[in-house]
């Protein structure tokens, strides 16, 4: 059975009550993280999110779970980038159950509101997206015996939050968010705090009509509070091990929107400390934008990036061209005696 969206509801925007009933399910199940749920009670929890969408979400961006009717071997969560909804990964999600798996793909925090735009993810917190991350983990456990987890920018950092802090049998990291590729990395934390700070500069671009589960534009202060999370992720990465034994990472040397380098020392972190990392880059003669999947101008990779990522999720060698990057293996510095 596939339980996904192709169409939104068309009652009004949503209410107070309805965004704050889609705040709460985003909110950590307390008791899921200390017992596995039922399959039975991950279909519940996700049938309750994808009714809050119906009353709050635009045309395209509800909530999908396409699913075998029952517990699988394997559950793959996909997160979606900034200004983004679920239907980024919709061809990667069919691809990934044609192949027997379940797979669970939430709308973020703040994405895809009905009548929304880039300034309403001014309101956007690294709260929230810790939160939603680890109520995704929590609901896909009771979908399949392996989680598997896989985002793209800030659906990256939340998938590498998720391999630092909880024990997913793989995490696939997709273009994270961690630095801007801008930014010299000297200034990018007092930058990115100055950010945060002052007041949020929203700026708007053309919506697209055939596309109305995306807000296009920037609002900074929810770049600020993305580029924090992955910041911190980065710096645990560098005094703990992480619960996640195996991570991939893709980069891609055309990306400008954020920096490789950063993708490389977490890479290199993970392994310091034990992780299987493996790393890949896209090379820059593709000329792929940021956002491989579905680019909001441009073309993005099409099938073969799909099918790649498919791959990478699989744990199975990759079928398109990329590049191996080498991810030294020093071991952890001894503390004094």
């Amino acid at each position: 059975m596939k339980w996904g969206d192709r169409a939104g509801a068309s009652a009004p925007v949503g209410t107070r009550r309805s965004l704050l009933a889609a705040a709460l399910l985003s909110l950590p199940a307390l008791a899921w993280s200390q017992e596995r749920p039922t399959y039975e009670e991950s279909f519940a929890r996700i049938a309750r999110q994808q009714a809050v969408d119906d009353s709050v979400a635009a045309r395209g961006a509800r909530t999908i779970f396409l699913t075998n009717g029952a517990r699988t071997a394997r559950v793959v969560v996909l997160f979606h980038g900034l200004t983004d909804s679920p239907r980024q990964f919709e061809s990667l999600a069919q691809l990934l159950h044609d192949a027997g798996d379940n797979v669970y793909v939430p709308r973020l925090p703040r994405h895809g509101v009905r009548g929304g735009s880039a300034h309403t993810f001014a309101g956007l917190t690294a709260d929230e997206l810790r939160q939603c991350a680890d109520s995704s983990v929590d609901i896909a456990s009771g979908l399949g015996d392996t989680v598997i987890v896989a985002g793209l920018s800030l659906g990256g950092t939340m998938a590498a939050w998720i391999a630092q802090h909880r024990e997913v049998a793989r995490a696939v990291i997709i273009a994270p968010a961690i630095e801007a590729g801008r930014i010299p990395s000297i200034l990018e934390r007092p930058i990115v705090g100055l950010a945060d700070r002052i007041p949020n500069i929203t700026r708007r671009a053309p919506s697209d009509t055939a596309r109305p589960d995306r807000e296009p534009g920037i609002a900074t202060h929810a770049i600020a509070r993305i580029l924090q999370l992955g910041m911190s992720v980065l710096k645990e990465s560098r005094r703990t091990a992480a619960p996640t034994p195996a991570m991939t990472i893709l980069v891609n040397a055309n990306d400008r929107t954020v920096k490789e380098s950063a993708a490389e020392e977490l890479a290199r972190q993970w392994a310091r400390h034990g992780a299987r990392v493996s790393l890949y880059e896209l090379p820059d003669s593709l000329r792929l934008p940021h956002n491989i999947v579905d680019p909001f101008r441009g073309a993005g990779g099409g099938p073969l990036v799909l099918q790649l990522l498919e791959d990478l999720i699989h744990d199975e060698p990759p079928s398109m061209v990329v590049r191996r990057l080498m991810v030294p293996t020093v071991a952890p510095a001894q503390p004094p005696r």
